[in-house]
């Protein structure tokens, strides 16, 4: 075996231009990154280094742990499965292959062999994406595929674990059992990460060991015809050829159009979406159908007086788009303690986008209620926003709590009188005033403490006996003023002036009493 894989080896080294100088000076001990490797691993890589079917990322660099694209893949898997691969092809099939890309022209002819083979037909919609990334899911399909056990994988279990994509859990499983590829530390296959170099080396490797090229069936002459009369024999019964499907099944984009064709002439094609046998009665082929969602596709070809064709059975998934997300939205007031009837307006950076919230603690989505205006805070509430805008992801949901702040309340300025306490003329009108506008006086002439269930002061107090006027100013919003409080005592006689004609009388409207005039004094 290991005989038949040197001169494998080999031939690949002299059907490679340009290789052969670098197989005959290259080999793991070149690299400063496959010195650590056991004798048995080192073997591996200078066998295909050997082959040309890898090289150094740099001078004294392998690449152990770099990522490989798919159009560096499709040279691997044309050399190690001896792909027919014409090198002076220049248009591909696939849009976005150019022999012209100077990072990935020199793919095309191995692009374009690896599609012949069956083993990749590219993303879908005639896009083959030689700059992405090989997935470790993938790797272990294209190789299950250039083993030509495509069908081996459809009848193995698939494996049990969440890191592999469901289409490609059958590939995953028979890739493990033929020891191309191993589980990580954690005993998970990590079907969605990236293959790494030294996966695809060993991967490859192991490939190639068990590799069986196909055998080309012998021309043989025509048998010369018997000279006696040939017996009459019944025809043959003619089984219609399986259908087809392009793309085969994987991982497509959304809306790739599957088309489904058959090798014999006149057959009809029906077929089913449901996951079911397929029969006569199920829906005639006529046109691609669209994959939109993970769907398999079962397919028989019929033809009148011929035997059915086997169900074809092609399961896809649907490559999710990576979308922008949609900006956080942002408050105008951050949460905490604000003034009664502050108002909050909500934003996001995202153009276009439209913000969902809610005032009552709930987690806002799409149904919820618009923002439009300002938010006005009347009392404790938390709002939470949502933006959201079509072909994106939604926002995180934004989250701010608020409560009310208590008023600040000024005092009612105390109530002045318009005279100071003290004796004043009988009948003195004193008047009450405030400096707070709208603001109402209350008061007492008993001498008790004035509350808001006092007379209501609303003209001049008219002073005619001894008093004590008190008074308070009050205002909705504010606090009650201090207590004025002032003492009234009335002139019973007013003094006498000199030279005064009388004394003001006893009694209103009495007659002048003349002044008394001074008694003399006696020696």
């Amino acid at each position: 075996m290991n005989k038949r894989v040197l001169g494998l080896l080999l031939a690949l080294i002299l059907c490679l231009p340009g290789v052969v100088a670098n197989a005959a000076a290259k080999t793991s001990a070149d690299f400063t990154d496959l010195k650590d490797l056991d004798a048995a691993t080192k073997a591996k890589f200078d066998a295909l280094i050997a082959a040309g079917v890898f090289n150094g990322v740099g001078e004294d660099k392998f690449g152990l742990k770099e990522e490989m694209n798919r159009a560096q893949f499709a040279k691997v898997a044309a050399l190690i499965f001896d792909l027919k691969v014409d090198g002076d092809q220049k248009t591909s099939s696939f849009k976005d292959v150019k022999s012209d890309d100077a990072a990935n022209g020199y793919a095309l002819p191995y692009i374009e062999a690896v599609k012949a083979a069956g083993i990749t037909d590219g993303y879908g919609n005639g896009v083959f994406n030689p700059a992405g990334k090989v997935t470790k899911e993938q790797l272990a399909t294209f190789l299950i595929r250039g083993l030509g056990k495509k069908e081996d994988a459809k009848d193995t279990p698939g494996v049990n674990d969440s890191t592999v994509s469901d289409w490609a859990k059958g590939y995953v499983a028979l890739a493990l059992e033929l020891k191309l590829l191993a589980n990580g530390a954690d005993g998970k296959f990590g079907g969605q990460s990236n293959a790494t170099r030294d996966l695809l080396v060993l991967g490859a490797y192991e490939a190639k060991q068990q590799y069986v090229p196909p055998v080309k069936p012998e021309t043989k002459p025509d048998p010369k015809p018997e000279t006696s009369t040939p017996s009459r024999t019944l025809p043959a019964t003619v089984t219609v050829a399986k259908p087809a499907a392009n793309p085969v099944g994987g991982e497509v984009a959304a809306g790739t159009a599957v088309s489904l064709s058959t090798a014999t002439v006149d057959a009809v094609i029906h077929y089913t979406t449901d996951g079911s046998t397929p029969t006569v009665s199920s829906a005639v082929y006529s046109t691609a159908i669209s994959i939109t969602s993970p769907v398999t596709i079962k397919a028989i070809a019929v033809k009148s007086g011929a035997t059915d064709s086997e169900i074809m059975s092609e399961s896809y998934t649907v490559i999710q788009p990576v979308l922008d997300v949609v900006a956080k939205p942002t408050a105008s007031q951050a949460g905490g303690e604000v003034a009664a009837g502050t108002l909050v307006t909500l934003n996001t950076a995202t153009p276009n986008a439209e913000i969902h919230y809610t005032t009552d603690g709930s987690t806002p989505t799409e149904s919820s209620p618009v923002y439009s205006t300002a938010i006005c805070i009347e009392s404790p509430v938390t709002i939470k926003a949502i933006a959201v805008k079509l072909g994106a992801t939604n926002s995180e949901v934004m989250s701010e709590s608020y409560t009310i702040s208590p008023p600040v309340l000024e005092f009612v300025a105390k109530p002045v009188a318009s005279i100071t306490g003290g004796e004043v003329m009988l009948g003195t009108p004193v008047t009450l005033s405030t400096a707070t506008p709208d603001a109402v006086i209350y008061y007492t002439i008993d001498g008790s403490t004035p509350t808001t269930s006092s007379p209501i002061y609303s003209a001049a107090i008219s002073v005619i006996s001894p008093v004590t006027i008190k008074a308070i100013a009050v205002k909705p919003g504010a606090f009650d003023s201090e207590i004025m409080s002032e003492n009234y005592t009335v002139m019973m006689f007013p003094p006498i002036l000199p030279g005064g004609p009388c004394v003001p009388p006893f009694l209103p409207g009495g007659p002048c009493v003349p002044p008394i005039p001074p008694m003399p004094i006696v020696p």
